[in-house]
């Protein structure tokens, strides 16, 4: 623990401490995903015909799995993009990680309820509320590290963290589209998160064209 040494009050942390912690949450929670992936013990021998039907009842399962798995995979992925905007964590920015991995740590059970009941209404809106506040605590971060950047170094050029804090929206709204075709019984409202894939994907080849543009003008300009 450090000093601080802006005009923010309180101690600072070295961010390491939390980033190792957040490694470790989310190395767990994607590993523990996977044990929701149970295989029915048969009394008997198996045949060819129970291995099919047990590939398909674990269908449900799986797909929920894959979902998880990528969805906690962005968000680890943009716990570090925001950790390379400070050099030291505050106590408010700690309680919000802290409150992430809280969430996050979850994520297994939720996973394993949607999956084992994907028909029941309660069980989805568990998976997705717990999305929802993982996502919701995301944008949080966001705004805190633009605070605090904003705080520390008054003339940074915050389009970048703008942008990164506006994109981090969607998933509270995917959240809340997919509880609400919840409520209304609509059955795999869980497949709305696959906006996300494709919504990043999107992003990342739009900074690729203009990072490429930004290099063309620079070369020509020499």
């Amino acid at each position: 623990m450090e000093t601080s040494r802006c005009n923010e009050p309180g101690p600072l942390f070295n961010k390491s401490r939390i980033e190792t912690l957040t490694d470790g949450v989310f190395a767990i929670a994607m590993t523990l995903l996977v044990t929701g992936l149970d295989i029915p013990k048969l009394h008997g021998g198996i045949i060819s015909g129970n291995v099919d039907s047990i590939l398909i009842a674990l269908f449900p399962d799986f797909i929920h799995y894959l979902i998880a798995f990528a969805l906690l995979a962005v968000f680890w992925w943009a716990s570090h993009v925001r950790s390379h905007y400070h050099q030291s964590i505050d106590s408010k920015m700690s309680f919000l990680t802290i409150m992430t991995l809280l969430f996050v740590s979850l994520i297994p059970f939720s996973t394993n309820l949607a999956g084992d009941f994907p028909l029941n209404p309660h069980a989805v809106i568990i998976f997705e509320l717990n999305l929802f506040v993982i996502g919701f605590l995301s944008v949080l971060q966001w705004n805190r590290v633009l605070h605090t950047t904003l705080l520390r170094t008054p003339n940074a050029d915050v389009r970048s963290l703008v942008l990164n804090r506006d994109e981090a929206y969607i998933f509270p709204v995917l959240s809340v589209l997919a509880i609400v075709m919840a409520l209304f019984s609509i059955p795999w409202g869980i497949f709305i998160y696959g906006v996300s894939p494709v919504y990043f994907v999107l992003i990342w080849l739009r900074e690729t064209r203009a990072s490429a543009t930004k290099q063309k003008s620079v070369h020509e300009s020499i």
